[in-house]
């Protein structure tokens, strides 16, 4: 049975597509928990474009872990998928062939998977922005980022990478946005002006409340003012917006609240 799109704009159908979840302690994503031992799950979920009329471009938003976590985090982490993106890709009647550009949020492990080790996208365009890429080569070597480097690097060489440096244009309709703080050089998404991609900015639920601020961003105070900011574009737009890590409910509305905004699903928005 083919995929159902989870909505359209005005000339794009787009898909939130899953890559299973992970299981890793509550520190990792959290920071200091007291000391309590916590667990916590983290959906993938990626996005893939589609135009109403076809020219001839396919977009997938972020590429999940690939088809295995990297060695390096192992113990770390637990995957668990029924099926992987590749299964969920070919679900919407399309294959890893077909997709024409892949844009990458940042270079964290559990968005870049599929995409570089090995590129599963051969005929494909892999966009990531050089700040990002920058930040990975002077994280210490135990850190993930810093194992995009060497393929994102032959990528660049062999004409399969292209970096981008700043807010810009990626595709037709497709709109890519600086806004760092849980890395540098992360890039959220606005899908023409009526969706948006929040990737890593606000993961998911739990960090719609801007004081929540992840164990993992580098820029605490960035992460919280752009956090606000872009919710509140979201909120002004009516735009329906992805967590890319949210397990139930991936796809909301947003509206402020006395504890930062609050999230509707989008089947119960309209």
């Amino acid at each position: 049975m083919a995929k159902k799109a989870a909505f359209e704009t005005k000339s794009k159908r787009v898909y939130v597509l899953e890559d299973g979840l992970f299981i890793t302690d509550a520190g990792n994503i959290l920071g200091d928990t007291g000391g309590r031992k916590m667990r916590i799950r983290g959906a993938m979920h990626a996005v893939l474009i589609e135009p109403l009329e076809d020219n001839g471009e396919l977009i997938l938003l972020d590429a999940g872990f690939g088809e295995d976590i990297p060695e390096r985090l192992e113990g770390r982490y637990e995957l668990r998928r029924e099926k992987s993106l590749m299964g969920a890709i070919e679900e919407t009647g399309h294959t890893a062939e077909d997709v024409t550009h892949v844009v990458l949020s940042h270079l964290d492990p559990d968005h870049v998977g599929w995409a570089i080790n090995p590129p599963s996208f051969p005929n494909a365009t892999i966009y990531a922005q050089r700040a990002a890429l920058e930040e990975a080569r002077n994280m210490p070597e135990d850190d993930g980022r810093n194992l995009a480097v060497e393929p994102i690097e032959r990528g660049v060489e062999e004409g399969w990478v292209e970096l981008v440096d700043g807010d810009g244009e990626v595709a037709k309709g497709i709109f890519v946005e600086v806004r760092a703080g849980h890395s540098e050089g992360h890039q959220i998404v606005w899908i023409e002006d009526e969706a948006l991609f929040t990737a890593d900015l606000a993961p998911s639920k739990i960090f719609l409340d801007p004081d929540i601020i992840a164990g993992v961003d580098t820029d605490p105070e960035a992460a919280r003012r752009n956090r606000i900011e872009v919710l509140a574009e979201a909120e002004k737009r009516d735009a329906p917006v992805i967590l890319y890590h949210e397990p139930k409910d991936s796809v909301v509305k947003v509206r402020k609240s006395e504890k930062g905004f609050e999230a509707t699903p989008v089947e119960d928005s309209e």
